[in-house]
């Protein structure tokens, strides 16, 4: 693990500017000290313990014994880099969820519908006795990882302008389809039952039982959802209008999808559980970031892993093979979040790790909780 500092905006840019030479974008802000300015985002993080503010203060509350279950996980990503949010709370008989599944192409219902919520509920309680190891031995060793190369579903991508709710909605529609043909044999050859992910579009402001607000797409295992915030990729797609700033919102918006599904293939296999687990029970800090940057990384890793086997019929090649290598794999980390937590790792460790997904197909090489530190600095 790195000793830098990263209680501080670092004292440079970030490298590498977009093509119409502005930085890549954090959630709905230009990083700071960059063309076109804008404030650091909220310090957000893990647990439901607030701060001044409002703001939730990384670090999570004080560790201790407590009974109940681990509701729900918050996995947030947003335009250039990703912020994590790991929700602990006691699991009540009326938590709210939302949105019933839906098949590939149709229209989801709005955020008001309210199915039966799933149990999510991780292998054990924190503070039992051998729950720690027991987690430990699957974020390692899953029969998930044992699952082989990823075979490519002709997964074709729709030619349509992104500057519409409708037009976003239908994109992502697509995609999440051929996520869910990509994924089942898979989860299911490693010995874990498949289950479509519920889905929700919003933009402005989204009830979900594991936030009351978010500033970009997320995925809340606690009734397994995908939300997916149309707005942004709207604001991408119309801040330019040469081809180099369209191929990267496209490729955004392929990633974003793919890194949130890949939050849902960790929780189907028991991986995402484990891990908030071993997130719990960590000594302090530092260790409590390492394990959240394992879970970020993977599955970073794994949304690249579908990009990489559909690549031919998707039709990442020329100009969005260069803006997907450049931008995307190589301008995403911890960096573009000035001054925040170090939750999702740095743009080194993700250009490794989405290299790994998207060159070799493989959930076997992906596993970053058997890497060093180094690999998830």
């Amino acid at each position: 693990m790195s000793d830098q500092d990263w209680s501080a905006p670092p004292g440079a840019p970030p490298s590498g500017p977009m093509p119409d030479g502005s930085l890549p974008l954090y959630a709905s802000y230009p990083p700071p000290g960059t063309p076109g300015g804008g404030p650091a985002l909220p310090q957000v993080g893990w647990g439901p313990d607030f701060g001044a503010g409002g703001h939730i203060r990384h670090g999570g509350p004080p560790r201790k014994r407590r009974t109940g279950l681990l509701a729900g996980l918050l996995l947030l990503g947003g335009v250039g880099a990703l912020v994590v949010i790991t929700a602990l709370t006691l699991r009540s008989s009326n938590a709210p969820t939302v949105a019933p599944s839906y098949g590939p192409g149709a229209v989801p219902t709005s955020a008001s519908a309210t199915p039966t919520e799933p149990d999510d509920s991780p292998p054990g309680t924190p503070g039992a006795p051998g729950a720690s190891q027991d987690s430990a031995a699957i974020v390692r060793t899953d029969g998930f990882y044992r699952s082989g190369v990823q075979k490519t579903v002709n997964c074709r991508e729709p030619r349509i302008a992104l500057d519409s709710a409708g037009a976003v909605q239908t994109y992502y529609a697509n995609l999440v389809g051929c996520l869910n043909r990509a994924w089942t044999p898979l989860v299911r050859a490693g010995q874990d039952e498949y289950a479509a992910p519920r889905v929700i579009f919003w933009a402005g402001t989204v009830q979900s039982p594991c936030t009351s607000s978010s500033p970009t797409s997320f995925y809340c295992s606690a009734n397994r959802t995908l939300y997916l915030k149309y707005e942004d990729d709207i604001k991408l797609w119309n801040r330019a209008s040469d081809d180099a700033n369209r191929s990267f919102s496209r490729m955004w918006a392929t990633y974003t999808a793919g890194h949130e599904f890949g939050h849902h293939l960790q929780q189907l296999a028991g991986i995402l559980p484990a891990a908030a687990e071993l997130e719990y029970e960590a000594p302090d800090q530092d260790a409590r970031l390492e394990v959240s940057r394992r879970i970020e990384l993977q599955a970073s890793c794994l949304g690249a892993a579908f990009m990489g086997a559909n690549k031919t019929s998707y039709g990442i090649t020329g100009l969005d093979l260069t803006i997907y290598r450049r931008y995307v794999e190589a301008q995403t980390g911890d960096e573009n979040n000035r001054g925040g937590p170090r939750d999702h790792g740095a743009r080194i460790s993700h250009q490794y790790w989405a290299a790994q997904g998207f060159n070799t197909v493989n959930s076997a090489n992906c596993n970053t909780f058997t890497a060093s530190a180094s690999k998830v600095s």
